[in-house]
């Protein structure tokens, strides 16, 4: 008699396949050829540096979005207004990915003439992993501060239901042979994506991470729904704060419309795009030195008991770029099945 195969739990695949997935999925539902391949990028690229909340997992959500017309895969970034070192770009809820590669770019084309630019995105949609665009102006040349504010999923300090985003900041600047130094972080104790990926496998979570949907604690990923801030009132009030510099300053708020017509429509995201030119501050080469030094000093610390290297912002993600590269990408097969039924 012969023992029935047990299904399996995951499949590998390569970045090239997942690219190609993504492609296809988001073209057949009317994404241009050129805005389905810079999503598909910034997906691939989540995976790589170990962002999974941010890769594949988001496909399925995104295509509701697009379904639903909370966004519109055929959109394109306009420039509602500027100055020589400032621009105000209106999304009209295209892709978050599409719209914030194209404002980043012109932030860049914008900082070398004016050696800096503040370019302020509104009404975009979920932007995914923020660290991708700062990496993208740091190899470029520039130091980069992004911040994003989206829909309320984290509970302010003190408060038991959704009153904030999860929202992130990413910063980035070139380096040496070390290249470019980034930091990417939420301001929640963990992203929900990362939630979610905990969820799936019914894991236990630390206390402080998550409330349930009732607003009460909870050490089960699966019952976590309200993510925590960061630091208790220093990550609400950062997340606050980024809502006030992109939303509200860019005359397109979430926040409170939302909270006030929970059942309302979707309001998008917002996002501020730092770019400073290095050269209008130092000799880009000096800078990249200093950068090396800095990494090297701080690598070289005093170690504390059981630390085997101190790691600085990126190196992880860096090694894990490299290992997933060579060997693929683990993928849920159920969410796989999923996709390939989207794409057929």
């Amino acid at each position: 008699m012969t023992t029935p195969t047990a299904p399996r739990a995951e499949a590998r695949l390569m970045p090239a396949e997942i690219h190609d997935l993504v492609v296809h999925i988001f073209t057949r539902l009317g994404s241009r050829p050129a805005d389905a391949a810079v999503l598909a990028d910034m997906l691939v690229w989540s995976h790589l540096t170990g962002r999974d909340g941010h890769g594949l997992s988001r496909i399925p959500w995104y295509v509701e979005m697009a379904r639903n017309g909370e966004m519109n895969l055929s959109a394109s970034l306009t420039v509602e207004r500027e100055l020589p070192a400032t621009l105000l770009l209106d999304g009209h809820f295209a892709a978050g990915p599409v719209a914030m590669v194209a404002a980043t770019d012109r932030a860049i084309a914008r900082a070398r003439t004016q050696g800096g630019c503040f370019a302020m995105v509104k009404r975009t949609t979920h932007t995914g992993a923020i660290g991708y665009f700062a990496l993208r102006a740091a190899e470029a040349g520039f130091a980069t501060i992004v911040l994003c504010s989206g829909k309320p999923i984290m509970a302010y300090h003190g408060a038991r239901v959704p009153s904030l985003a999860t929202s992130p900041i990413a910063m980035a600047v070139p380096g040496g042979a070390g290249g470019p130094l980034l930091l990417d972080m939420a301001t929640s104790v963990a992203s929900f994506g990362r939630l979610r990926q905990l969820a799936a496998r019914d894991a236990e979570i630390p206390e402080g991470w998550a409330l349930t949907r009732d607003g009460q604690p909870t050490t089960r990923a699966r019952d976590g729904i309200i993510p925590l801030p960061l630091g208790g009132p220093k990550g609400s009030g950062l997340s606050l704060m980024f809502e006030a510099m992109t939303g509200a300053l860019a005359g397109a708020p979430v926040l409170v419309p939302t909270l006030a017509d929970p059942d309302g429509p979707g309001r998008g995201s917002s996002a501020l795009i730092m770019v400073m030119d290095i050269a209008a501050f130092s000799a880009p080469e000096a800078f990249a030195a200093e950068v090396e030094a800095l990494r090297a000093t701080i690598r070289a610390l005093p170690r504390q008991e059981g630390v085997e290297e101190i790691l600085l912002p990126g190196d992880r993600s860096r090694a894990l770029a490299e290992q997933r590269a060579r060997d693929g990408i683990a993928v849920p097969q159920a969410l796989l099945d999923e996709l390939a039924a989207l794409a057929g």
